[in-house]
C-alpha cells in the first residue's frame, strides 16, 4: 500500500517540536560535562525554563490590535533577556545546506524551535547560576558541538545509536532513567493536532472575551449571568474569521 506523504504543515510541527527536545538535551548534556552541573541544579534550571516558557507563551496567546497572536512581543521578550554579546539565534548544524524549498521552510522551523528553548535556558542559567555573558557563549557552543556530534554520530553509524548515546550522557547527568520512545511519526501527528486545536481553542476564547470586554466597557460584563455570558461568546465566535489563527504559534 502506498503511504500518504506528510503534509507540510505536519511536518513542520514535527520538525519544531524534534528539534526543541534535541537542543533542550544538549544544552543540559553541555551544562552537565562542561561545566560540572549536576542533576539537582539542572532540574531547577529545567523547571525554570518552564516557567519562563509559559510566561512566553502567555505573552504570545494575547490578542494584538490585529486580532493576531501577539507572537512578535513574546520574541521580543526572549531576545530582551540576552546580554550584550549573546546571540539570540541558535542555527541548528546540519550535514548539507537545504536543496529545495520545503527542505528550507522546515530548516527555518526547526531554527526557530532552537533559538526559543536556547533563550529560556540561558535565561534559566542566568537565574539559578548567574552566568553571565562569558559562560552563555561558551555554554552555546558545547551545546553546538553536541548537536553536531549526534547529527554527525547518526550519519556515519545510524541515528538509533546516536540517540543511545545521547540517552546515556543525558542519564549521567540527570541521575535518573530516561527513556527515549520510538513512537511513530503518525502518532506524533495526531497529538501535535491535538495540541494544537487546544490552543487555537484556548486563544479564540481569549480573543472573544477581550471583545467582549471592549463593547461592554470596565464591569460591564459582571452583571450578565453564565447563560448570558456563553450566548454572546458564542456570538462573537462565529463572526471571527478563520485566517485569525491563519499562522501556527507552536513556537511563539
Amino acid at each position: 500500500m502506498k503511504k500518504n506523504k506528510m503534509s507540510l504543515t505536519t511536518e513542520l510541527d514535527l520538525t519544531r517540536e524534534g528539534t526543541a527536545e534535541m537542543t533542550r538535551w544538549c544544552i543540559l548534556i553541555a551544562l552537565h560535562q562542561s561545566f560540572g552541573i549536576g542533576a539537582a541544579r539542572l532540574n531547577k534550571i529545567l523547571a525554570r525554563a518552564e516557567k519562563l516558557g509559559q510566561e512566553s507563551l502567555d505573552i504570545a496567546m494575547m490578542v494584538n490590535d490585529r486580532g493576531m497572536p501577539s507572537t512578535d512581543r513574546s520574541l521580543a521578550l526572549r531576545r530582551s533577556w540576552m546580554p550584550r554579546n549573546v546571540d539570540s539565534d541558535f542555527r541548528v548544524p546540519v550535514l548539507r545546506s537545504p536543496r529545495t524549498r520545503r527542505e528550507e521552510q522546515l530548516r527555518m522551523a526547526g531554527d526557530v524551535a532552537a533559538s526559543m528553548v536556547w533563550t529560556l535556558c540561558a535565561k534559566a542559567c542566568m537565574d539559578e547560576l548567574g552566568f553571565g555573558t562569558e559562560r552563555l557563549l561558551r555554554l552555546k557552543e558545547e551545546a553546538l558541538a553536541n548537536y553536531r556530534q549526534v547529527n554527525e554520530e547518526g550519519h556515519a553509524d545510524g541515528l538509533d545509536v546516536a540517540m543511545e548515546h545521547l540517552r546515556r550522557c543525558a542519564q549521567a547527568a540527570l541521575k535518573e532513567d530516561i527513556v527515549v520512545e520510538n513512537q511513530p511519526d503518525e502518532d506524533r501527528a495526531r497529538q501535535s493536532e491535538r495540541d494544537y486545536e487546544e490552543q487555537k481553542r484556548a486563544f479564540l476564547k481569549r480573543a472573544v472575551m477581550q471583545q467582549l470586554g471592549r463593547k461592554a466597557g470596565k464591569g460591564g460584563l459582571r452583571i450578565l449571568s453564565e447563560t448570558q455570558m456563553e450566548e454572546k461568546a458564542a456570538a462573537a465566535m462565529a463572526q471571527l474569521q478563520e485566517d485569525t489563527w491563519a499562522k501556527r504559534i507552536s513556537t511563539p
